[in-house]
């Protein structure tokens, strides 16, 4: 490996020994496993030498002696070996589980605006694949250092014991060895990055058709969708052989060079035992342990490739760890919230947006009250929600929550405050009750309760399992109007006293929609109620509604003063009733 390589994989190798230090006991007492095992490895060209140099001879040691220590110490090696690869695996996979952990930790606090680039299937990929392959690409070569190295390590011992001067000499060939594995090594790094880069594509192209399913057909673009993945996949492939081939030329070039050495060092080794007289048993036992050596010699030129791809792999990963976490420099916390809500001059500006998503907005939600926002698409409706989630922060001006900026508040409290229900609804692969008590005790009383209000019950009395139902990802088992209701069950159940819907019945049938406003209607006057509608019939009777364009209030009133204002509110709803 160069410098400049191992200089780049030191920071990554030092954080990947941070997840494996808490199970150093491991990792010991799998190296004095294999050091036991390498004690052994001399010990078979040395009963080869005793064999072939006493044991023709009548008067040597009594024959049934072979099987009894050829099997004995067979034996211990397949103990030593069995204790040396388990303890590795179980060392390998509690390593596994933190680093997937902390990867997953790292998802979980990611600030809001990482989520508008990172894919679904690049985060899957990242914390439940890579982990595994990075710790068992790096646990192989591990594997053959201790499995191969050791015991070539014993056996060179043993080969300067019997004869230094030829051991010396079968040296030579080492720096022409690592001078092909260092460039066969370069090679292995570049394809290796692209490889993975290729493999990522491939996911997210995989993990757009299975979320896009319904538009794919829609649009009856199976054969665009399949081109699209064939020359995806035919980049992972391209670059993924080209690995393979640069890997695959390493342990040839490596047997090229030292079957020269081992020719060379075997006829010295004739010429000195015919010219001294050796003996049969001691060239015998020379040459196995040469041949030994070799052997093992061989399976450890194939350790950069799976450790350069591993860092590579878990180059990505850790970019991922080090995403920018969210912000929450407040600290103060409040225990009785009203839900009084105020803005006060504020600006947002999405970055790279051409202008602002709210421009010098003032607007208050009153405590208790039902406040609708309507307007075009791109008004700066879901802005607001944004910043009242602390999602994003203003550029100038002040949230107020019961006269509390909220950026003094920690961001858990202030999100405790708050049960929404968005326009994109998320489900969770859980059972119904699991998703509406989400992160809450479950409590029967009130699941009914939400699941009434939400004008689903008898639906959910109906399953095979009732709340114990699994309604599969992102409530695949449901129609849109039944996700959609119980997504604002899950609302209804949290205790909070602000709500926000965001578009939250616009799936709803007619008698659906009329039962949930009214359920709502009976929380008016005890929650602060924020309402984000296109149809304007369903606001009809909130309490206030500001009327949103290019991120300012052009005007604001109840229902029926809008209309006797006769200005943007009005024009509004005499489209929506073909006036």
């Amino acid at each position: 490996m160069s410098d400049e390589q191992a200089s780049d994989f030191k920071p990554i190798a030092r954080r990947l020994a941070g997840f494996v230090m808490p199970y150093r006991m491991g990792v010991v007492l799998t190296i004095l496993a294999y050091l036991a095992l390498a004690g052994t490895e001399p010990l078979i060209p040395y009963l080869i030498k005793n064999v072939f140099g006493e044991g023709f001879s009548e008067q040597a040691f009594s024959i049934w002696w072979v099987p009894a220590v050829l099997i004995t110490l067979f034996a211990l090696r397949g103990l030593f070996g069995f204790l040396g690869q388990y303890l590795l695996n179980w060392t390998v996979t509690r390593s596994v589980m933190d680093f997937r952990q902390a990867l997953f930790e790292a998802l979980l606090r990611a600030d809001a605006r990482v989520f508008t680039s990172l894919q679904p299937g690049t985060a899957v990929t990242k914390v439940v694949n890579d982990p595994q392959q990075v710790m068992s690409m790096l646990s192989g070569p591990m594997l053959s250092i201790l499995r191969d190295g050791l015991p070539a390590l014993a056996m060179l011992v043993y080969l300067f014991f019997l004869n230094w001067q030829l051991t010396l000499l079968s040296l030579v060939t080492t720096p022409a060895m690592s001078w092909v594995v260092q460039q066969v090594n370069k090679r292995i790094r570049k394809m290796g990055s692209k490889t993975y880069d290729a493999q990522l594509h491939l996911v997210n192209k995989v993990d757009d058709v299975t979320r896009a399913w319904r538009v794919v057909r829609t649009f009856d673009a199976a054969e665009h969708e399949r081109a699209a993945f064939h020359r995806r996949a035919d980049d992972v492939q391209r670059n993924a052989l080209k690995t393979a081939a640069a890997g695959a030329l390493s342990q040839p070039l490596s047997q090229l060079i030292a079957s020269v050495g081992l020719s060379l060092i075997i006829c010295l080794a004739l010429l000195q035992a015919r010219q001294t007289q050796t003996g049969v048993g001691e060239f015998a036992a020379f040459i196995t342990a040469l041949l030994l050596l070799t052997s093992r010699l061989r399976h450890l030129s194939d350790l950069l490739p799976p450790i350069t791809n591993a860092m590579v792999i878990a180059r990505g990963c850790l970019q991922l760890m080090d995403l920018p976490a969210e912000p929450d420099s407040g600290s103060r916390v409040l225990d009785k919230v009203h839900g009084e809500v105020e803005m006060r001059d504020v600006t947002l500006q999405y970055p790279e947006a051409e202008r602002p998503a709210l421009n010098d907005l003032n607007i208050q939600f009153k405590a208790g009250q039902t406040t609708a926002l309507v307007g075009s698409s791109g008004a700066g409706k879901s802005s607001i929600i944004h910043l009242l989630l602390a999602f994003a922060e203003p550029g100038k001006g002040q949230v107020l929550l019961d006269g509390v900026p909220i950026g003094e508040l920690k961001k858990a409290n202030l999100r405790q405050q708050f049960a929404v229900v968005s326009q994109d609804i998320v489900l969770f692969d859980a059972s119904v009750a699991d998703n509406i008590a989400y992160a809450q005790p479950r409590d029967e009383a009130r699941l009914e309760q939400a699941l009434r209000a939400a004008h689903l019950w008898d639906f959910v009395q109906e399953l095979p399992q009732g709340l114990d139902t699994v309604v599969g990802a992102n409530g695949s088992k449901l129609s849109g109007g039944q996700r959609q209701r119980l997504a604002i069950a899950r609302a209804l159940y949290r205790d909070a006293p602000i709500w926000v819907f965001d578009e939250a019945t616009s799936a709803l049938d007619t008698e659906s929609e009329r039962a949930v406003q009214q359920a709502l209607e009976q929380w008016q006057g005890r929650k602060t109620l924020i309402v984000i509608a296109h149809r304007l019939s369903t606001i009809r009777a909130a309490d206030t509604i500001h009327v949103m364009s290019q991120g300012r209030v052009l005007e604001s009133g109840t229902h029926t003063g809008l209309l006797a204002r006769d200005g943007a509110y009005a024009a509004m709803v005499r489209a929506q009733n073909g006036e």
